[in-house]
């Protein structure tokens, strides 16, 4: 089977790009994100156990417990593990628990020969390999000419940032999203599913992209069911290495897990979910917080039912999302983990690097759609959230105000699609704002729960836009020449390398 890439991607009627502000507007997205990066690491140097390499500790603690013939998973172990590691008298009572897969641990153990801020170097120039090298492959068959500029500003963001700064994987499982993605809309599903098993390293996290990539390949069956038979090997195989290296890891996990979650939502924060924004509204209400709480589960069920009707509308689409393997793909993998992400009870804000396919989608190439009248109104937008954060608004008030937007995003959707910069420049500054909103981890309510909010309904529109609901026009990318034998699915490969 032959996957081709398309040379642009199709867009909606009024999103050619125009004007300055745009351009304007990315260009101070670098410029801040830059600034952040470096006031960050200011801030992170010389380093403290609250500091830099603050997760990362946790890693190379749990994995070098393990290369002692210690359960990770055994809290003196691990604290033991880290002193040792770092020369540290004290270790933060959250960095005590080590709630991430085995395979972590394991994947690990190599860099436990080399001291401490030398592994941590060396994990980290790792990730930003990784990153920058499936980013860039990403955008380049998502029609971004300048993915150069676009990998620096995703680096140097907040959310990216965070996770180099705190020694974090989600580098690492990006580049394990969206390679899966690139080989499966390349042709290759048996190695996009070999590869998407990795997402063993943070399954909770990244679950639906396997899942979620199987249905969008449907109408290509052979392609769905390799992608879905190889990635079942795959995982399973990494599970029996997990189980032969220590039998009792598996079980020791789960019950961390467990135990961890139901303090997760008192002692962290910055959770990114919108279980963090539910347990911050009065207690008067009942909702409760941690992930069996009624608010928590009410939130996952909402998401979860909207995650299976996208499911099942994906695979009863006839002819694919738009005409090409790309498209359908990248709406397909991103639209149900952008959900995910807001409704699971766990999750940090340096996760939401897993957002960056579904920004890219729905800015359009070189972000085509951040422009216009509906921009300016986004900047009025965020200016006036800033300052009302600034001025402490309760909650309530600023959850208000989200579901107005959210409203008013609806409604641009259905009249105007020329002002759809509104939606894409609320969340594209929400994102690069967030740092100058203090405190830093915001102890009320998580903001990055609302810009991801944001996201997903700007999403959501601009998909529907692209298949034929308001404002849709004919694709911009080649059809397949005649008597090519490519599917409805398949999209033209252009003869020289993309510019």
């Amino acid at each position: 089977m032959t996957a081709n890439i398309p040379d642009r991607m199709p867009e909606p009627r009024g999103q050619e790009a125009s004007g300055w502000l745009g351009p304007l507007l990315l260009a101070g997205v670098v410029i801040a994100d830059i600034g952040y990066s470096v006031r960050a690491l200011a801030h992170a140097v010389p380093p403290a156990s609250s500091t830099l390499a603050y997760d990362f500790r946790v890693f190379y603690g749990a994995a070098a417990a393990l290369a002692q013939h210690r359960d990770p998973y055994h809290s003196a172990a691990l604290v033991l593990a880290e002193q040792a590691a770092d020369h540290l008298s004290h270790v933060q009572p959250a960095a005590a628990q080590f709630v991430s897969a085995p395979i972590v641990a394991v994947a690990l153990r190599p860099l436990t020969g080399l001291p401490f801020w030398a592994a941590f170097a060396l994990f980290s120039a790792i990730g930003l390999v990784v990153l920058a090298a499936s980013l860039a492959l990403l955008a380049r068959d998502l029609g971004w000419r300048h993915w150069a500029i676009l990998v620096l500003a995703v680096v140097t963001t907040w959310i990216g940032f965070s996770g180099f700064v705190f020694g974090q994987l989600d580098a690492l499982l990006f580049g394990v999203v969206a390679g899966g993605m690139v080989l499966a809309w390349r042709g290759h599903p048996a190695g996009a599913g070999a590869l998407l098993a990795l997402i063993w390293l943070k399954p909770d996290v990244a679950w639906p992209v396997p899942v979620f990539a199987a249905l969008a390949l449907w109408p290509d069956r052979r392609a769905a069911v390799r992608l879905g038979t190889s990635f079942t090997v795959s995982a399973t195989l990494l599970l029996g290495i997990q189980w032969l290296i220590r039998p009792t890891l598996l079980g020791s996990w789960v019950r961390e897990v467990l135990h961890f979650g139901r303090s997760a939502a008192r002692a962290l924060p910055d959770l990114a979910g919108l279980p963090g924004v539910v347990a911050a509204l009065p207690a008067r209400w009942g909702l409760g917080t941690g992930p069996t709480s009624p608010g928590s589960l009410g939130v996952l069920a909402i998401g979860c039912l909207a995650m299976a009707g996208f499911g099942w509308w994906l695979v009863r689409l006839p002819g694919g999302i738009g005409p090409t393997r790309v498209e359908r793909l990248g709406w397909g993998v991103a639209i149900p983990l952008g959900i995910w992400l807001l409704v699971t009870p766990y999750s940090h804000p340096n996760d939401d690097l897993l957002l960056t396919p579904l920004v890219l989608l729905t800015l359009g190439r070189d972000a085509r759609r951040f422009h216009g009248p509906g921009l300016l109104a986004a900047v009025a937008v965020v200016a006036a959230l800033a300052v009302l954060w600034r001025l402490h608004v309760p909650p309530l008030p600023l959850l208000l105000l989200v579901a107005a937007m959210a409203a008013v995003l609806l409604w641009i959707g259905r009249t105007d699609p020329r002002l759809t910069g509104f939606g894409v420049g609320i969340v594209i500054l929400a994102l690069v704002g967030l740092p100058i909103l203090p405190p830093f981890h915001p102890i009320t309510v998580s903001l990055t729960s609302l810009a991801a909010l944001a996201l997903v309904i700007e999403a959501g529109r601009t998909l529907g836009m692209t298949v034929g609901g308001a404002g849709s026009a004919p694709p911009t990318g080649r059809e397949p020449p005649a008597g090519s034998g490519a599917g409805p699915v398949t999209a033209a490969m252009p003869a020289t390398p993309l510019p």
